[in-house]
């Protein structure tokens, strides 16, 4: 027994185990750092940054490299194509670390050279909020005649320092030809767990993801001729966040047709809320 741990150890390179601790500590130094703001948290993500990126060698890269591209590491939107660099491999592992999810298991990806966190990188964040209990349901997805949006709503209920609560969210999805129903409510699961995990935490993450043809999809925070299911995505907050009826009635007078006809369930739920 003893010889065949002795032979496990082996398959990992000498030193890694203690670069690895050390690039464990500094997440965490950051991660646990919820009291600090201003320059002190500044200052601690600074300094943790600095050392992993001076701990990821090219040596200590080169294995992590190996899983740019599949679902037991992280997937980006040029896996056809090679993938990315070591230098923004580095960066973006760096970011989503910090952010607290783990480099395995698909919890981020690379896209635009930049680090999102997936669906399953949301479930593990949630997780680790101690004392939350949640359940995420969807209705049938809404699929356009040209089948390059949906529209789902989401009814998310949880727990946590209090009684339980519900919110019915209506998400906006982009598809493509080769996506069906599971699909969609895929992408929708992320988008729903990211909003309870924004509701939760206060913590904004930027929106993407790849699909799974291996295209990626970007959510700009620019209102400047957005598609359809963005319009969609900028009215549903615009709606779920009005405060009297007068203002809802401002926000749903200045949409479209085709943008009332994909949200009236969501008006007339917002509307009998504000009644209450």
């Amino acid at each position: 027994m003893q010889k065949e741990n002795s032979s496990s150890t082996s398959l990992v390179p000498s030193g890694t185990t203690e670069i690895a601790k050390r690039l464990n500590d500094n997440i965490f130094k950051v991660l646990s750092a919820d009291g600090l703001t201003g320059f002190e948290k500044a200052y601690t993500i600074a300094f943790a940054a600095g050392e992993l990126k001076s701990l990821l060698s090219a040596e200590y890269m080169k294995p992590i490299m190996d899983l740019q591209g599949n679902r037991l590491g992280f997937r980006t939107d040029k896996d056809a194509s090679g993938g990315y660099s070591m230098e923004i491999v580095k960066n973006c592992l760096i970011e989503a670390t910090l952010t607290g999810v783990q480099p395995f298991g698909n919890q981020f990806n690379i896209i635009a050279g930049n680090c999102y966190i997936t669906k399953e990188g949301f479930g593990h964040l949630l997780k680790k909020i101690g004392g939350l209990s949640y359940d995420i349901t969807f209705e049938l997805p809404r699929i356009n005649s040209d089948k390059t949006s949906a529209a789902i709503k989401a009814v998310i209920n949880w727990t946590y320092s209090g009684p339980v609560k519900e919110k019915t969210i209506e998400i906006p999805v982009k598809m493509n030809q080769h996506m069906g129903t599971d699909a969609v409510i895929g992408k929708a699961t992320r988008k729903a767990r990211a909003w309870l995990f924004q509701t939760i935490t206060g913590n904004e993450i930027g929106d993407g993801d790849v699909t799974e043809d291996g295209t990626a999809t970007v959510i700009s925070s620019t209102p400047k001729k957005l598609p359809f299911e963005k319009e969609i995505e900028r009215a549903t907050v615009l709606l779920n966040e009005s405060k009297t009826h007068d203002e809802l009635k401002s926000y749903w007078d200045s949409f479209g047709d085709d943008i009332r006809n994909q949200l009236t369930d969501l008006m007339e739920t917002k509307y009998q809320e504000l009644e209450k």
